[in-house]
């Protein structure tokens, strides 16, 4: 690798800001809906972003291997890959309701490095170098100093299996009766980013795959919070996620994990 974390966190935001400038053209718009699973969506708007995406990072780091939401693993097997979600929050952007991302990871043998998270309407660009901080638009951020779940405020979401699986209705059971008050936004990486600047105290959910996580998890960390999944399943989208300020952490796993392991 070639590149400092301050170069390759640049590439990742022009790309991030690139792909945002051609979801921000289709907002509002009438798309064309592909379904992935019976609640899973695709527009074409998450296609012309992730194009846009590949082509900028194959010309700046073509011996980086690319995991991508809408077209899988590129690459030869390289130990340095980057993860993308084009849209996360699709359901949202296809709904009109403004809340969803850009998310761009790279990651060395499953260890974050750099992260960039992009809303594109609100232009709000969240990023972090591994050692290096996490950043807001270019100033610092930190989690919340929230002490307890009752003092918190918690987003949570469903996994696109709800419907058979029922997966993560109890653990949202528990939440809502601990919490201050609880969020269901439907943009994994943008939450986990709002625990990161301190909007949230925790996200917690199941469902999740590499690309809704690589990269919020290192501005998280950066941040001071903790990001850690659990269950022994080989799929990330089978395990049960906490991302939480750090203080409210233990209080979260005997709550969401403990308890649902009895």
């Amino acid at each position: 690798m070639d590149k400092t974390f301050n170069e390759l966190v640049e590439i990742a935001s022009k790309a991030a800001r690139a792909a945002g400038d051609i979801v921000r053209a289709g907002w509002g718009k009438a798309h064309e809906i592909h379904f992935k699973g019976a609640t899973n969506l695709v527009t074409e708007v998450d296609r012309a972003a992730e194009t846009s995406i590949l082509g900028q990072l194959r010309a700046a780091t073509p011996a980086f291997d690319i995991l991508s939401e809408e077209t899988g693993t590129h690459g030869t097997g390289a130990r340095v890959r980057w993860v993308i979600d084009p849209v996360d929050g699709t359901t949202n952007y296809a709904h009109h309701f403004p809340y969803f991302s850009v998310a761009i990871g790279l990651e060395k043998e499953g260890a974050s490095l750099v992260g960039v998270v992009y809303d594109p309407i609100a232009d709000q660009l969240f990023s972090a170098t591994r050692g290096g901080g996490a950043f807001l638009n270019g100033a610092r951020i930190q989690c919340s100093d929230a002490p307890t779940i009752g003092a918190s405020l918690i987003a949570t979401g469903l996994p696109y299996d709800v419907w058979e699986s029922e997966r993560g209705i109890a653990e949202i059971a528990r939440l809502f009766q601990r919490a201050r008050s609880i969020r269901i936004n439907g943009s994994a990486a943008l939450d986990i980013c709002y625990v990161a600047c301190g909007r949230l105290d925790a996200y917690c959910d199941t469902g999740l795959s590499a690309w809704d996580v690589s990269a919020a998890r290192l501005i998280l960390t950066e941040a001071g919070g903790r990001f850690q999944m659990y269950g022994d399943a080989a799929q990330v989208d089978m395990q049960y996620c906490i991302a939480s300020n750090g203080k409210i952490h233990a209080e979260l796993e005997k709550l969401l994990v403990e308890h649902s392991s009895r």
